[in-house]
């Protein structure tokens, strides 16, 4: 467990700027090698399911669990440069409860060019209707980018800053075009993105050259389900140090997910001895 994840904790104009636009930009959050072995992974996993799946070459792949795919993916759980954001901004009882590759090649030269993005979303699947508003806070998630998105013909994410008060959708002036206050993210290869799960955002389209790469990690209460797994396989928890296995889903019983002990959250009790008790609520 890393001393030097106390270098990169959130400051105060971190923390403003997540709570008040809904994401935080990073930029070199992995280094160079770890890039480009992650990139191999990625069109290691392309392939296979590819192949297995009989999706077309020109198709997007949405790739889930994709954190057992190797074990390079394992060491973005707490990645020092993004873990202790994470912490600062949701605490010390979280989990990993998404892994999401997503491999999007060039649109077909035959392909129209449009402007507006393909699908305007809020994520956090049933929660999102049936819960009271405004919601609450209950995730976020990191994206990871091996591949420049530096214009929006690279199929750049588009977010609406300062979405995730809102309940619905901003307006449109007109309806071909994206809701007012779209911005594109515009990304060098190697940054990792934050934003929360309320955030209104969208795929663009991609009408370069180049297959857009980025890998997604969601974390989240370890109080709510995972999409990835309920129970991770003990064969990737073993590999993992107290602290990563926390991120995976493990704990002493069922009951430590509602009222954790210092057992089910050895995150806790690391930040407690490194940080001080205020920092563990």
């Amino acid at each position: 467990m890393d001393t030097t994840w106390l270098e990169y904790c959130a400051t105060d104009e971190q923390l403003k700027a997540f709570n008040d636009t809904g994401y935080l930009v990073v930029e070199d959050a992995i280094s160079p090698e770890m890039i480009d072995a992650l990139e191999k992974v990625a069109d290691r996993v392309d392939a296979e399911e590819r192949a297995k799946t009989g999706l077309a070459p020109h198709k997007l792949l949405s790739k889930f669990r994709t954190v057992i795919e190797d074990d390079i993916l394992l060491e973005l759980l707490d990645n020092k440069k993004i873990f202790p954001l994470l912490w600062d901004i949701l605490g010390w009882n979280i989990q990993l409860y998404i892994s999401h590759l997503i491999m999007y090649p060039p649109e077909p030269p035959e392909t129209e060019r449009v402007t507006k993005a393909a699908h305007w979303h809020q994520d956090g699947g049933r929660p999102v209707p049936e819960m009271e508003r405004p919601h609450p806070r209950l995730s976020l998630k990191v994206s990871y980018w091996l591949t420049d998105v530096t214009h929006r013909d690279n199929g750049a994410m588009r977010l609406i800053p300062g979405s995730h008060k809102l309940d619905v959708l901003p307006p449109r002036s007109d309806p071909d075009d994206d809701p007012e206050g779209a911005m594109d993210l515009l990304v060098k290869r190697g940054t990792a993105v934050l934003f929360d799960r309320r955030m209104w955002h969208s795929r663009g389209w991609n009408f370069s050259d180049v297959t857009r790469k980025v890998l997604f990690m969601g974390y989240s209460y370890r109080w709510l389900r995972g999409l990835d797994y309920n129970l991770m396989p003990p064969e990737i928890l073993e590999k993992c140090d107290p602290i990563r296995r926390q991120l995976l889903g493990d704990g002493v019983n069922i009951k430590g997910w509602w009222q954790p002990t210092d057992a089910d959250v050895p995150l806790k009790t690391w930040i407690k001895e490194h940080r001080g008790e205020e920092y563990v609520r």
